[in-house]
């Protein structure tokens, strides 16, 4: 496992009303992006600044309800990408007894750093998800980290510029997606 912190957080290129969190190695230089919602920005901004919001927010009265009934989150772990989302996992320990409870990443994030728990993620799944600094402060990510508009645009100007090998990798993976919904869809009809 691999230690993370909050590296920045900034307007998506695709929409400058969402927010993206950046997460980078605690010692090195690859980073992942995490879509945000408003909610989970301003949870994580205030964490970091350290701001008291008067009354407690979700994420606050999170912590506290673990606090007073003696739950430890020990850790967060992002574990897995599913159609361009990361998936996370808190680590909660109650005396001898532990819980790996599912949440979105954004969310354990504000959690985690309400309770100065560490985030983690699999060195593996770094490798595979992690930006990359390309020339002139561009930065590229994997295919499989965009959500599907961005994938529709980069495909449509991949077609305008004829670089019909990258537009052909985008299509893969947007048809990708799609088949896996109908795959999933029809796993839930049959259960």
């Amino acid at each position: 496992m691999v230690e993370l912190y909050v590296a920045d957080i900034m307007s998506k290129v695709s929409d400058r009303r969402a927010q993206v969190l950046v997460l980078q190695e605690k010692d090195g230089l690859r980073k992942i992006i995490v879509a945000l919602g408003f909610v989970e920005t301003q949870a994580i901004v205030f964490a970091l600044r350290g701001v008291d919001p008067g009354r407690p927010l979700t994420h606050d009265l999170f912590g506290s309800l673990s606090g007073a009934f003696g739950i430890e989150l020990q850790y967060v772990l992002i574990d897995s990408i599913n159609d361009g989302t990361f998936h996370a996992k808190l680590h909660y320990v109650m005396g001898d007894e532990v819980r790996d409870i599912d949440s979105r990443t954004s969310d354990a994030v504000a959690i985690a750093l309400r309770a100065g728990a560490p985030v983690y993620i699999d060195d593996e799944l770094l490798n595979r998800m992690c930006i990359r600094d390309e020339n002139n402060g561009a930065i590229s990510i994997p295919i499989t980290a965009a959500d599907e508009d961005t994938l529709r645009t980069a495909m449509e100007n991949a077609v305008k510029t004829e670089n019909y090998e990258l537009a052909m990798k985008l299509k893969e993976e947007i048809e990708s997606r799609h088949a896996s919904q109908v795959v999933n869809k029809d796993n839930e009809e049959h259960e």
